[in-house]
């Protein structure tokens, strides 16, 4: 090698080496080059920065000088290991380290080491790194999600207490409801209850005025216990307590039923109701509460719709639902507002002609109620036009219980001769009502009918036979297994007469409301001659038992009434009784119980017994009264009409029953 190649080598290695330094001083972490038995050779100005000492004390010491006193005495052992396995790697890799000051002070390090060969021997390359900033961050850090845990979990207690409050809240106020209830909805069920035995007139006749006072009291009372029934409703729906009882029934005839409850409200407003349904429908559902989803949408439609409009409502089958709507010609809701229109509370103002009245907690508990059963309920409307309310609910509905199955409603027979709308009204609300109507279009259908079905009663629409209708009537009366047929005429004013004389029970002027129909043939044709039958009532409350005395008087009952179970006991042992008509909320001997004690008696095994009561039972409780009670009507909801219907046809039955055996 040349002398000029040899001078151009230094002048690369000395330039090297100053390039090595300026790399050295320039890293922002501490390097330090240590020997094999831990003697310091090379450091750089962060380590004298980093450490506080000047270069040259620290160039010839042990590394020792560097690691705080309480972990240097073993410092060797650790160097003497890694001498032994010399690979890079970052070191106390899980613990905190820390180094020693020239002052004594300590501060937390990251150090990594890496193995180097050099002309002298086998070194160590620290890199020291002071990482206080980041560690004071790091407590910061933790202070604050410290301050953080702790006041979420004041926050947390705080919400725990508020909700074992709101809790508590709830319960004393489910128990408010439950108390009001029992004191308000009892002398107001009373109170309707003598105002509608008063508009009967059976005590005498009313004046003008008099008929228009009771008219208000009726009207008032029956709008107070909606409102009244709309909280605890809403009440049971939030704290879980409301439960379904489903049945399969005929879907058609609980919304005539409905329909025809309301049809006053709209004739009040000359408001027309159509009504588009197959008269066959049948669904499972809550009947009670599928009748007060119908109430609630059709009663609104009337509220919402002015004078002369019209409202439809419908049922139709679908694949696996039935889709129900109520259609009005109202005022229609505004876009903005049909989405907050299922909510609590929430009353149309602005949009409804200052139409504003009741909870405002009709629809929510009628989306709530829908929902119960599985099904939706959407809303179309728009200003001006009107609404349509459509739900769906599943055809087979909620899963029925099983004490529930086969419970069939017993049916009496009605041959019914007749053609034409009026007569096809009074074939659907008949069957509506539990009787089987035997649909007779000519006289020799009817006599067919008549010898094979043996029917309860006959009704015959001498109108359409024409100028015959008379000779009819007269052959078929002399029919020997018709002439004990009880028969109910329907015909012109003028003729009424006649058709009594020539041997019919009762005769009724056309036109004709099913209703009233109704009623006749149970007062006039129906009924069991001879003495009437006597009806225990059992209630302890005074103003209840008037109420029943009059109702069931009223209907021509006799009824005998006690106060408590062991009267009625008493009575039952020692009067002969058709039917007994129990609350279920009394001091001593409750109703169920009662009930239990007549059910172990055999000679009162079939007595029928009705529920009559303003509370509502939890479902072990309910299946207990379905097994031993024949009918359970609720003091919320009307029950007059129906009331008195299921014990003329419990009564029916049970003649038919022992008739049977002899």
């Amino acid at each position: 090698m040349t002398e000029g190649a040899t001078e151009k080598e230094a002048r690369v290695h000395i330039q090297s080496y100053w390039r090595f330094r300026d790399l050295l001083e320039a890293a922002p972490d501490g390097i330090i080059e240590v020997e094999r038995d831990g003697t310091i050779v090379l450091l750089n100005a962060a380590a004298e920065k980093m450490f506080g000492y000047r270069r040259e004390e620290l160039l010839g010491q042990l590394i020792e000088v560097l690691v705080p006193g309480s972990v240097r005495g073993r410092h060797h052992e650790h160097r003497d290991h890694y001498a032994e396995h010399p690979v890079t790697r970052p070191m106390g890799i899980g613990l905190e380290l820390f180094a020693q000051c020239k002052d004594g002070s300590q501060f937390p390090v990251e150090i990594s080491l890496s193995p180097i060969r050099s002309s002298q021997g086998s070194r160590v390359i620290a890199i020291v790194r002071d990482i206080t900033t980041r560690k004071q961050a790091e407590a910061k850090i933790n202070a604050i999600h410290q301050q953080f845990a702790a006041e979420l979990a004041a926050t947390n207690q705080q919400l725990e207490i508020r909700n074992r409050e709101v809790e508590r809240a709830n319960r004393l106020k489910n128990e408010f409801l439950a108390s009001m209830s029992h004191e308000l909805r009892t002398p107001l069920h009373t109170v309707i209850g003598f105002a509608d035995l008063l508009a009967e007139e059976l005590k005498g006749t009313l004046n003008s005025d008099q008929r228009r006072f009771v008219g208000h009291i009726q009207r008032d009372s029956r709008h107070l216990l909606e409102l009244i029934n709309d909280v605890l409703d809403i009440s049971k729906i939030e704290s879980g307590r409301l439960e379904l009882y489903p049945e399969l029934f005929n879907a058609a005839g609980a919304i005539a039923e409905t329909v025809a409850s309301l049809r006053p409200l709209a004739e009040n407003k000359q408001i027309r109701i159509n009504e588009d349904f197959d008269r066959r429908l049948a669904i499972t559902a809550d009947r009670l509460r599928f009748k007060e989803i119908l109430y609630n949408l059709i009663s609104n439609a009337i509220k919402f719709t002015p004078d002369k409009g019209q409202i439809t409502v419908e049922g139709h089958e679908q694949l696996e639902t039935i889709a129900f709507a109520v259609t009005d010609t109202g005022v229609g809701i505004h876009p903005a507002e049909q989405e907050a229109i299922f909510d609590k509370f929430y009353q149309l103002g602005s949009t409804t002609r200052g139409v504003r009245e009741g909870t405002g907690l009709g629809l929510a508990i009628t989306k709530s109620l829908v929902e119960m059963h599985g099904g939706r309920i959407e809303l179309k409307s728009t200003p001006g036009e009107g609404s349509r309310f459509q739900f769906f609910l599943l055809r087979n509905g909620p899963e029925m219980p099983s004490h529930q199955a086969g419970n069939k409603k017993s049916a009496r027979s009605i041959v019914l001769l007749g053609a034409g709308k009026e007569h096809d009204r009074i074939v659907d609300y008949l069957t509506q009502k539990g009787y089987e109507v035997i649909d007779a279009q000519t006289v020799n259908q009817a006599l067919r009918s008549g010898r094979s079905a043996r029917p309860a009663a006959i009704v015959l629409d001498l109108t359409v036979l024409g100028s015959a209708n008379w000779q009819t009537f007269q052959r078929l009366r002399a029919k020997n297994d018709m002439t004990q047929v009880p028969a109910l005429i329907l015909t012109a004013a003028q003729d009424k007469g006649i058709a009594v004389s020539l041997g019919a029970n009762a005769a009724v002027v056309k036109p004709v409301d099913p209703a009233m129909l109704l009623k006749i043939l149970k007062k006039e044709v129906l009924r069991t001659p001879g003495e009437p039958s006597r009806i225990l009532v059992v209630d302890d409350a005074q103003d209840t038992r008037e109420l029943l005395d009059g109702t069931l008087r009223s209907a021509g009952f006799l009824p005998v009434l006690a106060s408590n179970g062991e009267q009625a006991l008493e009575t039952l042992a020692r009067s002969p009784i058709s039917a007994i008509v129990a609350d279920l909320i009394m001091p001593g001997m409750s109703g169920l119980e009662l009930i239990l004690h007549i059910r172990q008696n055999s000679r009162f095994a079939k007595v029928p017994i009705v529920v009559l009561t303003e509370k509502g039972m939890d479902q072990e409780n309910e299946q207990i009264l379905n097994r031993q009670a024949n009918a359970l009507f609720l003091e919320a909801f009307p029950w007059k009409e129906e009331f008195l219907s299921k014990i003329e046809e419990l009564l029916e039955t049970a003649i038919d029953r022992d008739a049977a055996r002899a």
